[in-house]
């Protein structure tokens, strides 16, 4: 087109790309939350009681109070690495990746490595709310960190110096009056954001938290799968769907003038005196917080009290290795990890069909209403939704394809977070020049649009399938004994007593974390860029 404008695509088009992802969420998103709240809406009376006014309170308390420490830790570091150089920079970002792609039991086994009842540090923090809020941090603190870095590193850097220069402020004042508010709607959105999924979490609070502690998310678990109340469980869900949508409108209209800009490219100087002590220890505290439980899980998986020692790994590694039954210890290790591998390449099979689908429609249509649809998945918890979908596929409950469906709700949104941004960002004149020379809209797609969207494919289908390898909440509701995966083998075990158990724990849980890594680093292609 010789004026330079994106053609827009006829509604046709639009539709039939659309068509599928929107009947996806209508079926296993819109539908089964419509069942809940209709049922939930009776039973909000169950808020006047002081057991539910506690989770309540609780829930919110943990998730404020992790939002303000990532907050006060992450920021200034943000700041202090945009500010100034550090060796291994571009490393030390890196490695702030791996805690998105670990599975949340395998965190909390780290905790509890370190901080249990027979922790490598000799204290016990079990079932109290400190172990809980180091959990989040862990997290949650390196997306603090990489937020506050893409807006700080946007900052102009004569802005401070002129401030300094004019005003008489010193660096702090320069920074505190100057970077802070330009980088601040950042700031906040990772804050809103951290206090989402604090809110959220499950596993954590499920395995830390114990009784006294338990979140809403936890109490919802609780009320379905032991109590069988669901009319109260849909209650919760309700208010925890008002908190969720609350934050998320908070998140996007923060998130919209944040990142405004491009990253300033400039030469650093090297910290000194007070800042060097500050960017040092900051970063050490980043790093103790992210992979001290990760070392703790390698290390109690090959050490017992007695020292180190293979038993717990040759305790999995059994005769009932290959058996497709469940031993009198457990799920045998072949069952779980061909369960595990299964679910997740299921599930990344259609969510790539579903994600890519979503995206193109959202691009081709340029539509902002199928852009935040896509979003929606993440306002819900699994557990909830497992919740709807015993409400409204109760014939369901042990067929795999809805298994799979409440793992793929959970992966397609990173597949269209991932890859929309890259359609959007092919420059328009790369896309003409094609079609000027000739090329039909199926070569200009295979020899232009793939090429260039494909590491962002990549990133997104890492992030998806790291993520459902360790999920197991949809699974604690929608599941078969002989679906044992790796996730729910470990939480198996850590109901029972005893040194082996935890051991054995330990073990799958390694085995998981570098699983989920592998396939992080080998579908990424080691960009280390989440999108």
């Amino acid at each position: 087109m010789s004026d330079g404008r994106r053609r827009v695509p006829g509604r046709r088009s639009t539709f039939l790309l659309a068509a599928l992802p929107l009947l996806f969420l209508a079926a296993f998103l819109l539908l089964p939350l419509l069942r809940v709240l209709g049922i939930g809406g009776a039973s909000l009376g169950i808020l006047g009681q002081p057991y539910f006014q506690g989770r309540l309170l609780w829930t919110f308390t943990q998730a404020t109070l992790t939002a303000l420490l990532a907050l006060c830790i992450g920021g200034p570091l943000a700041y202090l690495l945009a500010r100034y150089y550090l060796p291994g920079k571009g490393l030390l970002l890196r490695l702030l990746l791996l805690p998105f792609v670990t599975p949340t039991l395998v965190a909390a086994l780290g905790l509890l490595s370190l901080f249990g009842p027979r922790g490598l540090t000799g204290l016990d923090l079990s079932e109290t709310p400190t172990l809980i809020v180091l959990g989040n941090l862990f997290f949650n603190l390196p997306l603090m960190v990489r937020l506050g870095y893409a807006g700080f590193v946007r900052v102009p850097p004569n802005l401070n110096a002129a401030a300094a220069r004019t005003l008489g402020a010193s660096g702090w004042q320069a920074a505190l009056g100057v970077s802070l508010p330009l980088a601040w709607p950042g700031l906040a959105a990772g804050t809103v954001l951290v206090f989402l999924y604090s809110a959220l979490s499950f596993g954590l609070p499920l395995l830390l938290g114990g009784e006294k502690y338990a979140t809403l998310e936890v109490e919802i678990y609780t009320l379905t799968a032991y109590q069988l109340r669901l009319p109260e469980a849909s209650a919760l869900i309700l208010v925890q769907l008002g908190i969720t949508l609350l934050a998320t409108v908070l998140y996007l209209r923060l998130g919209g003038s944040a990142g405004a800009g491009v990253a300033v490219v400039r030469t650093l100087p090297r910290p000194r005196g007070w800042a060097a002590l500050f960017t040092y220890g900051l970063t050490g505290l980043v790093l103790i917080l992210c992979f001290a439980p990760l070392l703790a899980v390698a290390v109690r998986s090959v050490s017992g009290r007695a020292g180190p020692t293979l038993a717990f790994w040759q305790g999995l590694f059994s005769s009932e290795l290959g058996g497709t039954g469940l031993g009198n210890n457990g799920p045998p290790l072949g069952l779980m990890l061909g369960n595990t591998l299964r679910f997740a390449l299921l599930t990344l099979l259609c969510s790539l069909l579903l994600g890519g689908l979503h995206a193109l429609a959202a691009f081709q249509s340029r539509s902002r209403l199928l852009d935040l649809l896509s979003l929606l998945p993440l306002m819900v918890s699994p557990v909830s939704l497992a919740v709807g979908y015993l409400l409204l596929y109760p014939a369901l409950r042990a067929e795999l394809p809805l298994l799979i469906a409440a793992y793929s709700l959970l992966a397609t949104p990173l597949i269209v977070r991932s890859v929309l941004p890259a359609l959007r960002a092919v420059p328009m004149q790369t896309q003409q020049a094609a079609r000027t020379l000739g090329a039909s809209p199926a070569t200009m797609w295979r020899t232009v649009m793939l090429p260039s969207v494909l590491p962002a494919l990549r990133g997104g289908a890492a992030l998806s399938l790291a993520t459902v390898l360790g999920e197991f909440a949809a699974t604690l509701v929608l599941t078969r004994p002989e679906w044992a995966t790796l996730s729910t083998g470990m939480y198996e075990r850590l109901g029972r007593p005893g040194e082996q158990n935890l051991g054995e724990a330990c073990a799958l849980a390694t085995l998981l974390m570098l699983l989920a890594l592998t396939v992080f680093g080998v579908l990424d292609g080691g960009k280390g860029e989440v999108t």
